[in-house]
């Protein structure tokens, strides 16, 4: 009798554990930033997100948003994903990062598997803002070789990368 009363009670614990009951962050509610471009929209510079430069004989095509009121006390998670038009895809590289208070940097290592290039990693604020209010840049980078214009470079993006990704995951300050 008491194995058949104790079942109920651990899926009862098991369920209230996985919400927000059990709580104990010092930090606001969670939030999300999710940036997904696709097709043509990949280099629409009217999203305020958009950046294009050269870097020696690289065209680099740039996507970044500064996050304000983010707590602190947790480590903000990003997650940047380039969609390639195929495994054969030669040539282009992707890397991403995230910056803070001028300062610093965390670079996410990007890495191809078939015709996606991936990476995530986490961004610990805690050292440079204390307690107060953090804020931080995700930032997504895709380059290759200058095929000698922008219009040309941004042609070769378009007809290579289907799809770019960034996300972040953190709490409210």
């Amino acid at each position: 009798m008491k194995a058949k009363l104790l079942l109920p009670g651990i899926v009862l614990l098991t369920a209230l554990a996985g919400c927000d009951l059990f709580d104990d962050s010092p930090c606001g509610p969670n939030q999300n930033y999710d940036l997904y471009l696709l097709g043509s929209s990949i280099v629409d510079s009217t999203a305020d997100v958009y950046y294009s430069y050269m870097d020696g004989g690289n065209r680099v095509f740039q996507w970044s948003h500064l996050l304000e009121n983010v707590c602190s006390q947790e480590h903000a998670k990003m997650e940047c994903r380039v969609a390639l038009l195929d495994e054969t895809t030669a040539g282009i590289s992707a890397r991403a990062r995230a910056s803070w208070l001028f300062l610093f940097e965390e670079n996410i290592t990007m890495t191809k598997n078939g015709s996606d290039i991936k990476g995530k990693g986490e961004v610990g604020l805690k050292q440079a803002f204390g307690e107060d209010e953090a804020w931080f840049v995700p930032t997504l980078e895709v380059f290759f070789p200058t095929k000698g214009s922008y219009g040309a470079d941004t042609a070769f993006l378009k007809q290579n990368v289907i799809s770019v990704e960034m996300m972040a995951k953190y709490r409210k300050h």
